[in-house]
């Protein structure tokens, strides 16, 4: 078994650890409690910012391909780097950079040029969302030490911002 030793062999060994670790059903009851508060906040921010456009989507096709895609990418790919390997499990200046990390993440794949990059990463709004969507994956990253909550916030938030945000 590889230890935990401030390695790269360390990063493989929280990220099987986060991997193996399933959260009870209260741990899920909490995080699906901390999606519908994200939710809220997210769903108030763009109903005021004018940058984003509430239609339900007609391309079930596509976003039934967009939700198995994004299952891996983003939401295991991010949560693992900015969760698991940058969060870690303790220490609010770690888990506050991971978070800024995160955040700045978006705006860097536009300027990249990524594939998967939309303008409406450069959006205050967005930025703002993404922010707390970062804080609501930490907390239920930390909760029960387990990855799997945050990844299901992260992708049930890509899946219904393509659904019924027009993203």
């Amino acid at each position: 078994m590889i230890k935990t030793c401030g390695t790269a062999s360390s990063f493989f060994a929280d990220a099987a650890s986060a991997a193996r670790a399933w959260p009870d059903l209260q741990k899920w009851w909490q995080t699906f409690l901390l999606l519908a508060l994200f939710a809220s906040f997210a769903l108030v921010v763009a109903k005021l910012d004018t940058a984003f456009n509430f239609s339900v989507t007609t391309h079930w096709g596509e976003l039934l391909a967009i939700a198995a895609l994004g299952f891996f990418i983003p939401a295991l790919g991010e949560e693992m780097v900015f969760r698991v390997a940058l969060a870690g499990r303790r220490g609010v200046w770690r888990s506050a950079l991971a978070l800024a990390l995160f955040v700045l993440w978006h705006p860097v794949q536009v300027w990249l040029g990524l594939p998967m990059a939309q303008p409406a990463f450069l959006e205050p709004g967005f930025l703002l969302i993404a922010t707390a969507l970062g804080l609501t994956c930490t907390l239920a990253w930390r909760m029960g030490g387990s990855v799997w909550p945050a990844v299901v916030v992260h992708w049930l938030t890509v899946v219904g911002w393509k659904a019924v945000l027009g993203g």
